[in-house]
């Protein structure tokens, strides 16, 4: 009886296990009698076998394991220390979003309804239209899914519309928007317009964490095969896109409809293709085969697809949290975008460090160091405000008492016995409390333009000294 189980074993893992039919494979599969010493010479075909093993041992354990990892992960969980800076110092968005780009009829649509297959236990439901020929559906919009069917879900994934080969340019550029200004769930695929706007401006606008870009193996080779090279070049501007390296320098590489081509063919292509993106035939790369029109796996009981795919997400959301910016970045970039002139020092004290900004506008920059306040003779201000001595003669602080001052004389003052009351408080401390308690709270919550928008009042009002 055992004999039998184990047959039947065999015969399932041989099912799932496709490249074992090629000579090469008997030299990789087992992975313990491999010589570590030498990796080097191994040729890329042998390289691309030790992973498809690798995969297929971890298949049948680790894709539970790695399932598991993905529904308990929230945003930010990944989050490695670097440079010094403490985790709620950074801006880290409640939903890690990533974006699935590619070529039209490349199976973008088809993966997001294998990800809900296999992560969201959502069994033969498809999620995302699909189509067996490219030129029949495309996408118009972009679609936002939860493939773990969660509401408590960390991450969401993105299918976008299919590029073009005979309009790379543009699609280039519509994705490098994406990277730019965020993206929303039913947002079209085309040019900014009107319509686009108001028919998204509903839903939440994320921005991209990470770029998933898919390729059909099986278009490549059989179009390089014929002299075609036009498919496999228009990959390699998407994948070195400027926008998507970005985010991270060897983006995540899918490759799907490897079962359309023969053992040999589905090999060569994977190399030929990693070689000519310039990228890994291993890390970072992997051959999923997607879900039919009709939410079938081509081949059944494939667990090497579905544990591939859970691995790919994981691994872009490593790459997703160390995308996250500082608050400080954003605000000094936000600050540097208003025309503002932004020097940041540190200082160390027995018992903390401090760090110190000088804003101040650019009338008082180091070109116009000569410039000093009538009054007080300080060179640093936020802003050069008019006094008795004619316009931008005051510093800001001497502006606004100049301007108290000349108010009270021409009884434009309302002034009650609470509001004097109120005048005998201490600005400085009172100044102080309010950053230091109120606005620093409300900062961690607000955007990038809301952010620089709240400093700019303070320094306007003499709350925040240079």
């Amino acid at each position: 009886m055992q004999a039998m189980c184990d047959e039947d074993d065999d015969d399932n893992r041989s099912a799932y296990r496709w490249w074992r039919s090629i000579e090469e494979s008997n030299q990789v599969s087992d992975l313990t009698k491999i010589d570590l010493s030498n990796l080097k010479n191994l040729t890329p075909r042998v390289k691309v076998l030790r992973e498809l093993e690798r995969l297929g041992s971890l298949a049948r354990e680790g894709l539970e394991e790695l399932r598991h990892k993905l529904l308990c992960y929230r945003s930010g969980d990944f989050w490695v220390p670097n440079g010094g800076i403490a985790k709620n110092n950074m801006k880290i968005p409640p939903i890690v979003t990533l974006v699935l780009v590619g070529f039209s009829g490349s199976g973008k649509s088809s993966l997001i309804n294998l990800m809900y297959s296999v992560l969201g236990r959502s069994g033969l439901i498809p999620f995302a239209r699909t189509s067996e020929k490219p030129s029949d559906y495309t996408t118009f919009f972009l679609e936002e899914h939860n493939v773990l069917r969660s509401v408590r879900s960390g991450f969401c994934v993105y299918d976008s519309r299919g590029l073009s080969y005979d309009r790379v340019g543009e699609g280039l550029g519509m994705v490098n928007r994406w990277m730019v200004d965020g993206i929303r769930h039913q947002q079209i695929c085309e040019a900014r317009t009107v319509g686009s706007t108001l028919c998204s401006s509903r839903y939440v606008k994320r921005r991209v964490n990470c770029v998933v870009v898919v390729a059909s193996v099986a278009e490549i080779y059989k179009a390089l095969m014929s002299g075609d090279s036009k498919p496999l070049e228009a990959t390699r501007e998407l994948f070195c896109s400027p926008s998507i390296r970005k985010c991270n320098e060897n983006p995540i590489l899918i490759l799907t409809h490897g079962d359309q081509l023969s053992v040999e063919e589905r090999l060569d292509g994977r190399v030929k293709i990693c070689e000519f993106l310039g990228t890994s035939e291993t890390a970072g790369t992997y051959d999923v085969v997607c879900l039919t029109e009709h939410g079938l796996l081509a081949e059944e009981l494939d667990p090497v697809t579905a544990y591939a795919l859970t691995e790919a997400l994981y691994r872009a959301l490593v790459f997703s949290d160390r995308t996250h910016y500082s608050l400080l970045i954003l605000l000094v970039s936000s600050l540097l975008s208003a025309g503002w002139i932004v020097e940041i020092e540190f200082k160390d004290c027995e018992e903390s460090k401090f760090l110190i900004l000088n804003i101040c506008s650019e009338g008082s920059g180091p070109d116009e160091g000569k410039k000093s306040c009538s009054d007080c003779q300080t060179t640093k201000t936020p802003l050069w405000r008019g006094g008795p001595a004619g316009p931008k003669s005051l510093c800001n602080a001497c502006g606004i008492r100049y301007r108290k001052k000349r108010r009270a004389l021409l009884g434009l003052n309302k002034t009650t016995s609470d509001h004097k009351k109120k005048e005998g408080i201490n600005k400085k401390d009172r100044s102080a409390a309010a950053i230091g308690m109120s606005l620093k709270l409300r900062l961690l919550s607000m955007g990038e333009e809301e952010q620089a928008a709240v400093l700019l009042m303070a320094l306007s009002c003499g709350s925040v000294y240079s």
